[in-house]
């Protein structure tokens, strides 16, 4: 049977400088080679103090008690011999320890970067603490989805889970911010208002969309500065409210776009008329905009009211047998609202009438009122 043969002071001390991280590892070899070609090669001496430099290296200096040239377990100014064997599997320990190494310092690096980009960065040494944990990249994930720090710069997944909505990915979260701040920078809306994290979570908590967000803006967009002077003045008479509140108002995710929508249009609608001299009271604003007259309907309808109005008011005032015609019967025979038939009918015959008196034509002619209403409505 064959006798093993042991290595050699110069083998064991190369094996063990294999172990050391490359950048030290020629170093080591370089030395190895230097006392070995020394007079009287590598001493006993000399085995220990090379020995011990590697070890150092490799285990620190407090792994190793404290003793010079002795490893855990191991008795002082001694220096255990290793088989090829055994120096392999140490060589392959710690190549393996240092893959290790390096795959949780990439870690540590590529999640710190991400929880950066979250505006997360305090999160850093939590991070490294964990994985030096031994926590597993998912684990650490999860578990700094619990601090405080994330819970509030993610809240409003927390009141979409409240609400029994689907939680928001960290990639569709921060989606859903870009496409707000863009829309608000869009309308012109002043840096600071609206463009943080926490102004956003309410939204996000409720399931306001981008595009239903940008509705609301270009609702709040007509008040902005150099906005329609007309629908600023009816805003504050039908509803109080100034610029900067309607730009808040719209942007209240309590309350309902629909609601809010139907009042911007009842805006639109009171501020043509008044565009005509005409003040329409907001029941009737409210009541014309939930038939769906739009704003360049109300300005072309308003246009005909002013003509027709007048006389057929007088006309009415003067006619024994017919009844009064006002603001409310002149817009309801334009715009087509309740009775529109019967208004119609109603100023036709106060024009039939007036032209028969005085044998001529009045204010109020067939043809005009027939031009102002036909095909709108």
């Amino acid at each position: 049977m064959a006798v093993e043969k042991k290595p050699s002071r110069k083998e064991y001390l190369v094996s063990q400088a294999k172990l050391l991280p490359k950048e030290q590892q020629n170093a080591a070899i370089q030395q190895i080679n230097v006392a070995a070609k020394q007079k009287g090669g590598i001493t006993k001496d000399k085995l220990q103090e090379l020995n011990l430099g590697i070890e150092r290296v490799l285990y620190g200096a407090d792994a190793l008690g404290g003793t010079a040239g002795a490893k855990p377990g191991a008795a002082a100014g001694t220096t255990p011999e290793v088989s090829a064997e055994e120096a392999a599997a140490r060589a392959a320990n710690a190549i393996e320890n240092s893959r290790l190494e390096r795959e949780r310092t990439d870690w540590v690096e590529y999640t710190t970067q991400v929880f950066n980009n979250y505006g997360l960065g305090t999160l850093a040494p939590k991070i490294k603490e964990y994985v030096q944990q031994g926590f597993t990249p998912d684990t650490v994930t999860l578990k700094l989805q619990e601090t405080p720090e994330y819970q509030q710069r993610f809240a409003g997944n927390t009141a979409r889970k409240k609400a029994g909505l689907p939680v928001l990915s960290p990639a569709e979260y921060l989606a859903t911010e870009s496409a707000y701040k863009q829309t608000m920078r869009s309308a012109g809306l002043p840096t600071g208002f609206y463009d943080d994290p926490s102004d956003f979570s309410t939204f996000i908590g409720v399931d306001v969309s981008p595009a239903e967000l940008k509705s609301r803006v270009d609702i709040a967009a007509q008040t902005i500065d150099g906005a329609d002077p007309f629908f600023k003045q009816q805003l504050r008479e039908y509803y109080n409210l100034g610029d900067g509140d309607m730009i808040a108002y719209a942007l209240d995710p309590n309350r309902a776009l629909s609601v809010i929508e139907r009042q911007a249009q009842a805006v639109q609608f009171g501020a043509e008329a008044t565009r005509q001299g005409i003040s329409a009271p907001k029941s009737m604003a409210e009541t014309y905009a939930g038939l769906g007259v739009t704003q360049q309907q109300a300005r072309q309808g308003f246009e005909q009211v002013a003509e027709i109005l007048p006389t057929a008011q007088r006309l009415s005032s003067i006619t024994p047998e017919a009844a009064p015609v006002g603001l409310s019967e002149t817009t309801s025979a334009v715009f087509g609202g309740e009775q529109s038939a019967d208004y119609k009918q109603r100023i036709r015959r106060l024009s039939e009438i007036e032209q028969s008196r005085f044998a001529g034509q009045s204010g109020v002619t067939r043809g005009s009122l027939a031009q102002g209403t036909q095909g709108q409505f």
